[in-house]
C-alpha cells in the first residue's frame, strides 16, 4: 500500500505482462508509431521491394502522419543489416549554418528551464524561431539509404506519404495532444496556425465516436514538395525551388542558413564496428547516443543479471548505476568527432567498462561522476523498425528535436523547421558548443542485434535523452531475461542521467524502498507521467525465422502498431 501524507491508502498500478501480443508474421513487419506508417511500408515489400524499400517508405510517412515529432525539415539516424552481412549506418543528422558561433545568441545568468540545461539564450532564439533551425538532413539520408540498399524508386517509396498528405488523414489523441500544447509558444507563426490550426484558430480534434465527421489534417502543399522530391532527388530539396524556399523564410527571420549551406549538406553513410553484449553483436551509430546505450551494456555485462531475476532491487539498482555513469561520461566527452577529439572506442572498451564496475557497490548508490577513458583509447522523435523474411532489418530514428521544431513553417512548402541548435551548448568551451556546421550530439540511437551472426532484433525509440536508456533495457529484457518482443517494450524501466533515479511505478513497491535504503535519489513515478523512451522493435525468431513485431503501448493517445505481412 502506499500512504498519504494524511493517511489515505492510494491505488498503485502492477505489471503482470503487456497488454496485447506480438504482432507475427512470416514475410516482413513494420513496427512504428501509426499504422499508416506500418501499411506504407508493407505496400513496398508487396511491390517486390526489401526492408530498406520498406523502411524509407515508412520514413516518409512517419514525416506525413506524425507532424510534431518528425518532417523533411528535420533530421535521423539509421541503422541497417543486410541480408549480405553488411551493417550500415546512415547518419542524417543536420548541420547548423556556416557562419553559426556561441556569439550568434546573447545569453542570460539563469539556466534554460527545458531539457537540455544550458544557460539560458535570450529570448530562447536558440529554441523557437529562424535562429533556432539547422541545415535538414532527412530527404538527403532517405534517398542516400534508398539509392544504395533499397530495390524501388523514389517515386515508389514517396507516393503514399504524398497521397496521405494531399487527401488527410483523421486526427488522432497524440497529434492532437501535440498541437494544442505548442497554440501558446507558436501563435505569432502564421504559416504555423494555417497548417496546424483549423480556420487558423482551432486546434484538431481527436476522433471520437459522437464526431458525425472526424477532423482529417492535410498538407497539399507539403505534398507537393514530397512529389518534386520523387521527380528531381533530393537535389529538388537542397538545390532547386524548396532549399530557396527555405533559405528565403528562414533569412527572413534572422537565421543564417544560405543556399551554400543547402547545396553542401551530405549525410554520412559509413560501416561501424558492432560492440557485443552477451555474445550478440550490437550494430550502433557510435557518434551519437548509441556510444551511451553500449557503454551502458558493457557496464551491466558483468554483473549476472537473469539470476537476480527482472524487477528485483539488485538488478534495478545496477541499471541505474550503469546509466549514471554512463551519462556522465556523455556530458563531459561527447561532441561531433569531426571538430572536437572524443574518445569514442575508449568508452565503448571492455576495459574501460571494467575499471567503472570496480566504482560500483552492490548495497550501495553511488556518484555518477564522469570517467577517465582516455588511457583505453586506441590510436520530438520518433521511431520504427522493418524487417523482410531474406534477413534485412532496418530502424529509423527521425526527429524535429521538439515537439514541432522551431515553430518556423516554411511558406508554400507545408515543411516544419527542425530546432536542432537547442541541442548544442550555446555557450564555447564545451565539447559539445556551437560550432559552424558543426552536428550536435543525437539522442537517437537505433540498434540491430545479431545473433550467431544472423539478424535477431532491430530496435529504436523516441523520448529524448531517455532513448538510448529505453534501447539498453529493451535489449538487456529480450537477452537477459527472455521476454518475448512486446513485452521488453512495454515492462517498466528506470531512467536517469546523473542524480534521481526515475522509477516506473508499476515494479513492487520493494523496489522503490530498497533503492532508497541504498541511498539512491528515487522518484516514484506513473508510466503515463514521465517520457521513459517509447520503443518499436521487430525481432525473428531464431527457430522458426517467424518475424515478431511490438511497439510501446502505455501513453494514451498513442496509435503505435505492428504490421505484418
Amino acid at each position: 500500500m502506499i500512504m498519504g501524507s494524511e493517511g489515505f491508502v492510494y491505488q498503485r498500478p502492477r505489471w503482470t505482462g503487456a497488454g496485447r501480443d506480438d504482432c507475427v508474421a512470416g514475410r516482413a513487419v513494420v513496427s512504428s508509431k501509426h499504422p499508416l506508417i506500418g501499411e506504407a511500408g508493407l505496400k513496398m515489400i508487396k511491390l517486390g521491394g526489401n526492408a530498406v524499400d520498406a523502411a524509407v517508405a515508412a520514413a516518409f510517412m512517419d514525416c506525413v502522419v506524425e507532424p510534431a515529432m518528425n518532417g523533411i525539415g528535420g533530421e535521423g539516424v539509421m541503422a541497417i543489416h543486410l541480408e549480405s552481412g553488411e551493417n550500415i549506418i546512415v547518419d542524417y543528422v543536420g548541420r547548423p549554418a556556416a557562419a553559426s558561433s556561441p556569439e550568434m545568441y546573447g545569453l542570460e545568468d539563469s539556466t534554460e528551464p527545458g531539457w537540455m540545461g544550458w544557460r539560458k539564450v535570450r529570448g530562447d532564439e536558440n529554441v523557437v524561431g529562424h535562429k533556432a533551425c539547422v541545415v535538414p538532413g532527412t530527404v538527403a539520408g532517405l534517398a542516400a539509404a534508398l539509392e544504395r540498399y533499397g530495390t524501388l524508386s523514389l517515386g515508389q517509396v514517396i507516393e503514399p506519404a504524398a497521397k496521405v498528405a494531399d487527401e488527410g488523414y483523421v486526427v488522432g489523441w497524440w497529434t492532437a495532444d501535440a498541437i494544442f500544447r505548442r497554440m501558446e509558444a507558436f501563435w505569432r507563426f502564421d504559416e504555423w496556425r494555417r497548417v496546424y490550426l483549423r480556420e487558423g484558430q482551432f486546434p484538431y480534434l481527436p476522433y471520437t465516436e459522437e464526431m458525425a465527421q472526424p477532423h482529417r489534417l492535410s498538407n497539399p502543399e507539403l505534398a507537393r514538395c514530397l512529389r518534386a522530391i520523387a521527380e528531381g532527388g533530393p537535389d529538388a530539396f537542397y538545390k532547386g525551388w524548396i532549399g530557396d524556399a527555405v533559405v528565403r523564410e528562414v533569412q527572413r527571420g534572422g537565421g543564417l542558413i544560405t543556399r551554400e549551406d543547402m547545396a553542401a549538406y551530405e549525410p554520412i553513410v559509413h560501416e561501424p564496428e558492432p560492440g557485443t553484449y552477451r555474445g550478440h553483436q550490437v550494430v550502433y551509430d557510435p557518434t551519437h547516443s548509441g556510444t551511451t546505450m553500449m557503454q551502458t551494456l558493457n557496464i551491466l555485462e558483468g554483473y549476472d543479471l537473469s539470476s537476480m531475476g527482472y524487477g528485483s532491487v539488485e538488478a534495478t539498482h545496477l541499471v541505474a548505476e550503469a546509466v549514471g555513469l554512463a551519462f556522465a561520461d556523455r556530458f563531459k566527452y561527447m561532441g561531433d568527432p569531426g571538430y572536437v577529439r572524443v574518445p569514442q572506442r575508449a568508452l565503448v572498451s571492455k576495459g574501460y567498462a571494467e575499471e567503472l564496475r570496480g566504482r560500483i557497490r552492490l548495497d550501495r548508490a553511488g556518484a555518477a561522476e564522469p570517467g577517465d577513458p582516455w588511457p583505453h583509447e586506441p590510436e520530438c522523435t520518433t521511431a520504427l523498425a522493418a524487417a523482410d523474411a531474406d534477413g534485412n532489418m532496418v530502424c529509423v530514428n527521425q526527429t524535429l528535436v521538439n515537439s514541432f521544431g522551431c515553430g518556423v513553417v516554411v511558406p508554400g512548402t507545408g515543411i516544419v523547421m527542425n530546432n536542432a541548435m537547442y541541442g548544442l551548448n550555446p555557450e564555447p568551451g564545451h565539447a559539445n558548443s556551437v560550432g559552424g556546421r558543426k552536428r550536435r550530439i543525437q539522442n537517437v540511437c537505433p540498434a540491430v542485434v545479431l545473433r550467431d551472426g544472423e539478424p535477431y532484433l532491430a530496435l529504436g525509440a523516441p523520448g529524448g535523452r531517455n532513448i538510448q536508456v529505453s534501447v539498453a533495457q529493451v535489449i538487456v529484457h529480450v537477452v537477459d531475461y527472455g521476454m518475448c518482443v512486446q513485452d521488453a517494450v512495454d515492462a517498466p524501466r528506470v531512467t536517469r542521467e546523473t542524480g534521481t533515479v526515475h522509477v516506473d511505478s508499476r515494479l513492487p513497491l520493494g523496489v522503490r524502498d530498497g533503492l532508497r535504503a541504498m541511498g539512491h535519489d528515487v522518484n516514484w513515478v506513473d508510466a503515463e507521467l514521465r517520457s521513459w523512451g517509447r520503443p518499436v522493435a521487430v525481432l525473428r525468431d531464431p527457430s522458426t525465422g517467424l518475424l515478431h513485431g511490438g511497439v510501446y503501448t502505455l501513453l494514451t493517445g498513442f496509435e503505435s502498431m505492428a504490421v505484418g505481412l
